[in-house]
Formats: structure tokens, sequence, C-alpha cells
């Protein structure tokens, strides 16, 4: 379900789950795609945007990782609201204390970006974008097979 990759790589497999902006000089969206990568001591999912890297939303900022895993299942959201995370819901990751993370999506001006959910989270679901971390409370979760 993950393929080890880099900021230069995508596979070919992985399902577009997001969409971002409309891309310099064209009327199309850039596609995003699931991540997780390892920063502080923990793994969180994140977001690929097409061209430009690999993000994650972290105490408050958005961070570029060169070194990710991409995912490569299959995708089935499911609508959640605040911090009530459906028990199966996909395990994508863990805070450096062990609380766990999973993949989320939320519509945001300007797009349908790719983030991280948790019980712990102020709102539920925590996106990058434009530099910053953006609490969300209406989002998706992307469900284990």
């Amino acid at each position: 379900m993950w393929k080890s990759s880099t900021d230069v790589c995508i596979a070919l497999d992985s399902p577009v789950a997001g969409y971002e902006n409309k891309a310099p000089g064209t009327s199309k969206p850039i596609p995003l795609f699931i991540i997780r990568a390892k920063y502080n001591g923990g793994v969180h999912p994140g977001k690929l945007v097409y061209g430009f890297g690999a993000h994650i939303p972290y105490d408050g900022e958005e961070h570029v990782c060169r070194e990710f895993e991409l995912y490569v299942g299959p995708v089935k959201w499911v609508r959640v609201n605040g911090r009530d995370i459906p028990h199966n819901a996909m395990q994508a990751g863990r805070e450096a204390d062990g609380r766990l993370l999973y993949v989320a999506r939320a519509k945001f001006p300007n797009g349908l970006f790719i983030g991280k959910a948790g019980t712990h989270l102020r709102k539920g679901c925590s996106i990058s974008y434009q530099g910053k971390e953006w609490d969300v409370e209406d989002y998706e979760v992307l469900l284990a097979e």
C-alpha cells in the first residue's frame, strides 16, 4: 500500500486524492497524492503536489519532505466532523509520543487538500497550504481496506 519515494519520483499506480489551485498558464488543477513522511520523531500523512514536492502540516507550518512514502492502495472516503474518527479509518502514522494519525482530506479555498486527522488535533483535521498548517473540522478520512 505504501511505496518509498523521493521528491522527483511518483508511482504510476498512485491514486489522485485531491487538487490544488490551477497550474500557471492553464485551467487545469494540480493533482494531489497521499504521502506520509518521517518528521520530528513521528510519521505524518500529507500531500504530494505534482511537480512541487511532498508537504506535511506540523506545528503551524507546512513542511517540505524530500523522502516519503506514497500511497498506492484503493481509496474510499467517509465524511467526519470534529474528532469523531471511525474505527476503520486508515492509520497512516503517529506523533512522536505515539498518538495515532490518519489520512484525511478537506475542502479549503482553492482546492481539496490532503492532510492528517487525529483525535488529539484541535479540530480533528489538519492540512497544509501556502506555507501554513490549517485546522479543519469538516473533512473526510480514508478508510482501511
